[in-house]
């Protein structure tokens, strides 16, 4: 297996370096080739989100598609897949950020009762206990 670092996967996504496109995608598809898989991290992952809604101002609903298609390649492995489709989920019907999503389901699945948090986007969420409300 192959771990990658997040600007490997923005690269490969976002193809805006073309030099270094190229080195991304060879370095995947030769993993591909051995029949290993790359690991994206959950800090990969939120910072991946995180650029591509910052720095290139992918909008919400081709950011969901962007997690979809990672989340069902071959390639591509993740340290909570189930976690990570269940944060994907709820971003379709909530206003939160993937990263705080991810968050309460990890916490819930690590046996928290609630999660604890300020962040008025996630008080939907019955596993959330919003402070200071």
């Amino acid at each position: 297996m192959k771990g990658l670092d997040t600007n490997v996967i923005v690269r490969f996504l976002v193809r805006d370096d073309e030099s270094q496109w190229l080195i991304a995608n060879q370095y995947i598809n030769q993993a591909l080739e051995t029949n290993q898989t790359c690991l994206i991290n959950n800090i990969v992952l939120c910072e991946v989100v995180w650029v591509l809604r910052s720095r290139y101002k992918i909008d919400r609903e081709q950011l969901i598609t962007i997690l979809e298609n990672l989340l069902n390649t071959d390639i591509f492995r993740f340290e909570n897949s189930d976690d990570i489709a269940w944060a994907i989920h709820q971003m379709k019907s909530g206003n939160a950020d993937f990263s705080d999503y991810l968050i309460v389901r990890i916490n819930q699945k690590s046996g928290c009762d609630e999660t604890a948090s300020f962040d008025v986007k996630l008080g939907q969420l019955p596993e959330v206990k919003m402070l200071g409300s």
